[in-house]
């Protein structure tokens, strides 16, 4: 059986298969029927808002925070939206940024015009409420703050902020065409949105009842690595109080450098634009092409993730925190127990086979090479479920828990840092989607589906709640206070770490449960 990389990979897969179909209609009418209510009218620095409560949460859908990117504003830096005049209308979500349907989760999309934040907040006069601002996963590819309604975290007592910001080749085109001054500027268009959104917040926060002075930048998988990116850009020095990395340890080698990023962006010139030579021409078809050619060169790529090199991220993530070149603020980061369980359980829904042992030798030949057999002994099939099981526990101690490790233990050389992991077991599947033979644990994403209600994955169990009600009150204490528990309990570093178990919030030891003195002795 052939396996591919990751858990992401599995995820395209799925909304190859058609899951994708299930997020692209998410949140057309989602508060559009909602009625007016007291306090939904506010005005913000561009023009007045009218949102919607249901009673307990109120919303304002659709707000622009930078002019729409497109004609010569494409691979530009995000500009002031304009103001209006009277009042808009703030009840329906804005367009998703284009992207196609080649991986999961996806809002298909051909409008450009997509630079839109919704904001959601208590139905009460309380101000000064910590204020949350979310960049949605996806591989910086896929995705739409619409997907993800904050109603648990917000009844928690937050102002949730949730982003579009440009995905794909639209967001990470990294061509020298597109630099400015000889400067190399592109490749980081989409992480400039998100810089926007945080100025648009810092400046509007007050009018939702949000203290402007006390804002949490989060995000699960992708948006979590473009955490870790304004983490450590200088160009987003003094833009958010604390941080929240889901998913995205980074230490992990996630964005490509300026010289990979360039040749995989001057490839896609080359085939999107034959013959084409100097590099004004280049510019001029590029800006030239329609978003659906650009859409599917994304989708031949898998992932286009934001490049290492300019005044944005000047860096790799990982050497930054090395070096103590990193924002002053708390940090809350962590992974999910199983996260490749994602892959191998898709991978047997996907195939309709399930991973044999001999599957599982393969495999680990395949990933460690002459470090298999030493694998193997550490991990004896045996002691699992079945082969997917052991497999997806290899890969996410190498590939995931391995870098937390790493990555907690630099910042909390420099900032108060806390580690935790989801550990919870059957956990929400995928609506749309078959699920594995055996119950599925704490894979690669399913953390939103506790800390939000996005209906790609199958309702909440009373169970599967004790779990959010534990997650939601820990992310909002932090975004409150720069601590999780509030109490001051809830211990600092590498190892001591906090696990979201189904039987509540456990103290919990990374290096014992992910073997972390085998990978480091094997120099991985």
């Amino acid at each position: 059986m052939a396996f591919p990389k990751t858990a992401k990979a599995v995820a395209a897969a799925f909304a190859a298969a058609g899951i994708a179909a299930a997020t692209a209609v998410y949140g057309a009418t989602a508060a559009d029927a909602a009625p007016r209510g007291v306090g939904t009218l506010v005005d913000t620095g561009l023009g007045a808002l009218q949102g919607a409560t249901d009673g307990a949460v109120r919303s304002w859908l659709g707000v622009p925070y930078a002019a729409a990117p497109e004609g010569d504003l494409r691979w530009e830096s995000p500009q002031p939206a304009a103001a209006w005049e009277g009042v808009r209308e703030a009840t329906a979500f804005g367009p998703a940024c284009a992207q196609g349907a080649a991986n999961m989760p996806t809002v298909p999309s051909e409008e450009e015009d997509c630079l839109y934040l919704n904001v959601y907040a208590p139905d009460s006069h309380r101000g000064d409420r910590p204020v949350m601002v979310w960049f949605h996963g996806g591989g910086n590819s896929y995705g739409a703050g619409s997907q993800y309604d904050p109603s648990r975290l917000v009844e928690e007592g937050a102002v949730v902020v949730t982003v579009n910001y440009r995905q794909g080749l639209f967001g990470s085109m990294a061509h020298p065409a597109l630099d400015e001054g000889g400067a190399t500027t592109s490749g980081n268009w989409g992480l400039e949105d998100q810089q926007a959104a945080m100025r648009w917040v810092r400046e509007n926060a007050e009018a939702f009842g949000g203290d402007d002075r006390n804002v949490t930048i989060f995000g699960e998988s992708g948006g979590g690595y473009d955490v870790c990116a304004h983490l450590t850009s200088p160009t987003s020095a003094g833009l958010f109080d604390k941080a929240i990395m889901q998913s995205s340890p980074c230490g992990a080698d996630w964005a490509p450098s300026r010289e990979e990023g360039r040749a995989r962006d001057v490839g896609v010139a080359e085939s999107l634009c034959p013959g084409v030579e100097a590099l004004d021409a280049v510019e001029a078809c590029l800006r030239a092409l329609e978003p659906a050619e650009l859409n599917a060169a994304t989708a031949g790529l898998f992932e286009v993730q934001p490049v290492v090199g300019g005044p944005v991220m000047p860096v790799a993530t990982a050497d930054a925190i090395a070096a103590g070149d990193v924002a002053d603020v708390p940090v809350l980061i962590g992974i999910n127990r199983e996260e490749e369980q994602l892959m191998t359980g898709g991978q047997e829904v996907l195939s309709g086979e399930r991973i044999t042992e001999a599957d599982y030798v393969e495999a680990l030949g395949a990933r460690f090479g002459a470090d298999a057999d030493a694998v193997a002994g550490e991990y004896p099939v045996g002691d699992y479920a079945n082969p997917a099981k052991a497999l997806a526990a290899v890969l996410t101690d190498a590939d995931w828990a391995l870098p937390l490790s790493r990555t907690a233990a630099d910042l909390a050389e420099h900032t108060d840092t806390y580690v935790y992991e989801l550990a919870a077991t059957d956990t929400p599947w995928f609506s749309a989607f078959g699920a594995p033979e055996w119950p599925t644990d704490s894979y690669h994403m399913v953390d939103v589906a506790y800390l939000f209600e996005p209906d790609f994955f199958e309702p909440r169990t009373a169970a599967q709640e004790a779990v959010a009600g534990d997650m939601a009150a820990a992310w909002t204490t932090f975004a409150r206070t720069g601590d999780p528990d509030g109490r001051g309990r809830w211990s600092e570093g590498e190892c001591a770490a906090r696990a979201f178990t189904n039987d509540g919030v456990r103290r919990t030891d990374l290096a014992e449960v992910h073997h972390l003195a085998f990978w480091k002795g094997l120099g991985h």
